[in-house]
């Protein structure tokens, strides 16, 4: 199902949080095997999820303790992001928000969401470009770095931010084409080679497939460009297998197993599921939530 919502576990029995949007563009099926769960209405701002996140056991000698347990409270959009919110169709690219206003280490005001922490870098933006104005933070190699074991991609999945810390060492880049001069390179299948180096120079790096360079294209998602919103790509395109749910029409489809790909960025995670909704094929993966499940001490409630 698409990604945009937490799940959640109230005292009357199982609920699974969607976005008006991603009801709205479900396409209709039929499901095979598995249990069919009738689709509630979406949960307001403000409401508290009595369910504790999923956590993750951690590996021995991990400096990450265990996370305490911890509630997730849905919060409005605060003012100074709305209007970006409202641009850039933030059900889906942002999930709800998951905590009230707060601020970067470096003092600027941001707030947290399901798939990724805004930040808000008008004081800071020097370029003159106001699609600069704001900024996705940096969650991902924060908690790849202390190899969490939190899964991605669904409420079970063999791909984790500790997978992602080996994927992501240096010798596993790939060596640019032969004859690249720098930028992007791309493939006769639609996939684009991209280095991993800020000005796009020659070196080696990641082959991004066709579906998600199409998605990360879409300047009414991502109006500062791929570069600025989502980053360079820090690991190769992973398959996964995870537990998840899936929109079928108006219900939701409880399945296990379902085979998906990864790609870890500078900024988010991008998931392809070829079983979702048209529309929702590729998805931003819920980096904010799982951040909240990792380091549950930097998230205020």
């Amino acid at each position: 199902m698409p990604q945009s919502s937490s799940t959640s576990q109230p005292s009357g029995g199982p609920r699974l949080r969607v976005s008006r949007r991603a009801i709205s563009a479900a396409a209709a099926g039929s499901a095979v095997g598995g249990i069919i769960l009738a689709l509630p209405q979406p949960s307001a701002f403000g409401e508290v999820s009595p369910a504790p996140l999923p956590q993750s056991p951690q590996p021995p000698g991990s400096p990450q303790p265990p996370p305490p347990v911890r509630q997730v409270r849905f919060y409005t959009v605060d003012a100074q992001f709305l209007a970006y919110y409202t641009q850039v169709d933030g059900p889906r690219t942002l999930g709800g928000a998951i905590s009230p206003l707060t601020t970067t280490v470096d003092g600027q005001p941001a707030q947290y969401f399901e798939k990724a922490r805004l930040e808000n870098r008008r004081a800071t933006n020097r370029s003159g470009n106001p699609a600069f104005d704001f900024e996705f933070g940096l969650l991902v190699d924060e908690m790849k770095a202390v190899r969490s074991l939190k899964p991605i991609g669904g409420e079970a999945s063999t791909v984790t931010y500790d997978a992602l810390e080996n994927e992501s060492e240096v010798g596993r880049r790939e060596p640019p084409p032969a004859g690249f001069s720098g930028n992007v390179q791309v493939r006769a299948d639609g996939s684009v080679f991209i280095p991993f180096t800020a000005d796009l120079s020659p070196a080696p790096g990641h082959v991004v497939p066709a579906y998600f360079w199409e998605f990360m294209n879409r300047g009414d998602l991502f109006p500062g460009g791929w570069l600025h919103d989502i980053g360079l790509p820090i690991t190769k395109a992973l398959p996964a297998v995870v537990d998840k749910g899936r929109i079928i029409g108006t219900q939701i489809f409880r399945v296990s197993g379902a085979p998906i790909t990864i790609q870890a960025f500078q900024r988010s995670i991008l998931t392809y599921d070829p079983a979702n909704p048209e529309g929702f094929l590729t998805e931003r993966a819920n980096t904010g939530t799982d951040y909240m499940g990792v380091f549950p001490e930097r998230v205020p409630q």
